[in-house]
């Protein structure tokens, strides 16, 4: 396979771009052997503060590689990690929209994450129409979200209002995604077995599905 970038995205803050980039990375390298590199373009610099409690509690970095950049500089940087990595992972910031379009450039998959709610309903179409102007490949990611909830359907059917491809897999809003940020970690990391990381392994293996 060759090198990729994944541009995680969405105007909306909370909808769990973060966890969701740190969660994918650890899967990446853990059950596929790939070298992963995570791109922080947020201000508020979480991503970076996760890096730094996993380097302070000496957590495992093999395969890992952290960098921050500006929107604007993670065009650069992405393309400089993909000579030696398997994947990069572009985190942006919210509130973004226009300021997106060069990581979204960068981006071989935009994925954007989504609760089952109208808010991010109403967030969504400006990322979407920017990464279709890119011509880029785009997947919504139904996260923090029960598979119960009344609103999925109408979530689904949202999606394929604007004509995109979701993934198969609903990730749930379980505490073990945070609590396991809080140590540096993932919860790839801190369970063998468990919800989270079926979820997780399995939206790996369909992500690289996509990108192949």
């Amino acid at each position: 396979m060759l090198s990729k970038v994944i541009t995680i995205s969405q105007q909306k803050g909370g909808t769990g771009k973060t966890t969701l980039a740190v969660h994918l990375a650890m899967a990446f390298i853990k059950y596929h052997n790939l070298k992963v590199a995570i791109i922080d373009t947020d201000p508020q610099g979480s991503l970076g503060k996760w890096f730094m409690i996993r380097t302070e509690k000496k957590v495992s970095n093999e395969n890992l590689t952290f960098k921050t950049a500006s929107l604007w500089g993670a065009q650069y940087e992405s393309k400089t990690l993909k000579n030696d990595h398997d994947i990069v992972i572009i985190d942006t910031p919210p509130k973004i929209e226009s300021d997106a379009r060069p990581s979204i450039e960068a981006a071989d998959l935009v994925l954007i994450p989504m609760a089952a709610s109208h808010v991010d309903f109403w967030a969504t179409g400006a990322i979407v129409e920017i990464a279709k102007k890119a011509n880029k490949k785009i997947l919504a990611q139904i996260n923090r979200s029960s598979k119960r909830s009344k609103l999925i359907d109408k979530t689904k059917d949202f999606i394929k209002s604007l004509d995109l491809e979701s993934t198969q897999t609903i990730i749930g809003n379980r505490q073990i995604y945070t609590s396991s940020m809080g140590e540096g970690k993932t919860a790839v990391e801190k369970q063998r077995k468990g919800n989270a990381v079926d979820e997780i392994k399995k939206l790996s293996d369909q992500i690289l599905n996509q990108l192949n």
